[in-house]
């Protein structure tokens, strides 16, 4: 039957239009269960929770750039570009929400953006050439926080229906709103092939992939695959970007969460977080839950010194291997700080494997650097084998650094220099001497020892 002739799918579209926004969730979950395979009725499942966090929140706090909504939104959303920044002001609001001890709306919100979420990447993932559900998500995930992830998904969308402006205008809204890079300036990662690793670390991550992509071919070969993985390594080796490419590549859900969205102020409620973040997962498997700084998520526990910490940590770890198994859930930290976390969460059935993202080596370096250069004019001085000799023990994110710190030097030396206008402006080798003396990343300390009382 097609989705013109299905009653509940056009009740919920009525719904949705009417503001009945609860309603048309049921009723899409409803045809979603018939219709598994259509990105249509994903995408509408996906817009009714996003509608319904939006108006589950006080009005100021609403994104108003020219772009909101995604193409049939209530009236009253659409407004200058300048309001993007109601964004930013939004998250005082919400902490002062949070001091009052007013809650619940906030959780209903969270909820319902990650609901959102979950859904438009199910329709992209069952047809990658939608553009609406790509447009669409863009604007889910600015409310999530998640600002670089949103503007790949605006991207997309305007490169796949060019000829819609309001897609482009989305684009263009969220990279001036947030400082996010586009179009020919940088490349969103998303393959193995555009990471910069060693090809040993490429194959075990790949590993990863297969047994999550391919559970069917673990069985046959009689395996209990990996239920979580550790990424460890320096600051700046791309451990985060590793794994969303993980996500990526196994077509898996992405649900990410850091210290600073778990950890709450009043009591039991990072407990309830962590619950809820599993919840969700369980509920959209196959996913992959990343904790990033899981250091501080999950630090050792003091034996009740710190009983707020550890109640967190038992019940990450009761989520990750507790009485009810985790089915095509896998979870991923990251850490630059290994020692620092609690012993039980690298008990096989927990985290257990382990992957170094290590620091560059010298052609690492040089990739490295033609990669971050690649849309710069170079003059023909810049030797980027002499520059990847002169960053030994940089990191990926301390060369994106230095090449920006060279931009800099560039633009100050011509603002300085009496060149004619339409002189070529290039960055040159003494731009970049400029920037490595200026550019010092900071040392590595080994980590401190253990405490001592006397």
């Amino acid at each position: 039957m097609d989705l013109t002739e299905d009653k509940d799918f056009q009740t919920g579209l009525t719904q949705s239009l009417n503001g009945d926004f609860s309603d048309a969730i049921l009723s899409f979950e409803i045809v979603s269960s018939r219709f598994p395979d259509s990105p249509i009725v994903h995408y509408e499942l996906g817009l009714a929770f996003q509608r319904r966090a939006e108006f589950s929140m006080p009005s100021s706090l609403r994104l108003r750039d020219a772009d909101s909504g995604a193409g049939s939104g209530p009236p009253g959303l659409a407004a200058s570009v300048g309001g993007v920044l109601n964004a930013f002001l939004g998250l005082a609001v919400v902490g002062a929400a949070k001091a009052a001890g007013q809650t619940d709306w906030i959780v209903q919100f969270r909820d319902d953006f990650r609901s959102s979420a979950a859904a438009l990447e199910r329709s992209i993932a069952i047809d990658p050439t939608y553009a609406p559900a790509c447009y669409a998500l863009a604007h889910t995930l600015r409310y999530l926080g998640q600002n670089e992830a949103a503007s790949a998904h605006a991207l997309k969308a305007a490169q796949l229906k060019p000829e819609n402006k309001q897609y482009e205008t989305r684009s263009l809204n969220i990279e001036s709103a947030f400082g996010a890079t586009q179009g020919g300036s940088s490349s969103v990662v998303s393959s193995w092939k555009d990471l910069v690793l060693p090809e040993r670390t490429k194959r075990e991550l790949r590993q990863m992939q297969l047994l999550l992509e391919k559970p069917a071919l673990s069985r046959e070969l009689g395996i209990d695959p990996p239920t979580g993985l550790l990424l460890y390594g320096p600051p700046g080796t791309g451990k985060t970007t590793v794994a969303r490419v993980l996500a990526n590549e196994s077509k898996c859900r992405f649900f990410a969460t850091t210290p600073a969205e778990v950890n709450s102020m009043w009591l039991g409620e990072s407990e309830k977080q962590v619950a809820r973040l599993f919840a969700q997962a369980r509920a959209n498997a196959p996913s992959i839950v990343f904790l990033d700084e899981i250091d501080a998520l999950l630090p050792s526990r003091s034996g009740g010194i710190n009983q707020y910490s550890d109640k967190v940590v038992n019940q990450f770890l009761h989520e990750m291997d507790g009485l009810h198994r985790n089915v095509r859930v896998f979870v991923v930290g990251a850490t630059n700080r290994r020692d620092m976390l609690d012993p039980a969460l690298l008990r096989g059935g927990r985290l257990s494997r382990e992957i170094e993202i290590p620091l560059p080596d010298h052609e690492a370096r040089r990739s490295l650097f033609a990669l971050y250069t690649r849309s710069a004019r170079l003059n023909d001085d810049v030797d980027l084998e002499q520059l990847a000799s002169r960053t030994d023990s940089y990191s990926g994110a301390n060369i994106k650094a230095l090449v920006n710190e060279a931009g800099l030097q560039a633009l100050i030396r011509l603002a300085d220099s009496d060149d004619p206008p339409g002189a070529v402006k290039k960055l040159t080798a003494a731009d970049f001497d400029e920037a490595l003396i200026n550019f010092k990343p900071p040392k590595d300390e080994p980590p401190p020892g253990s405490w001592r009382l006397f």
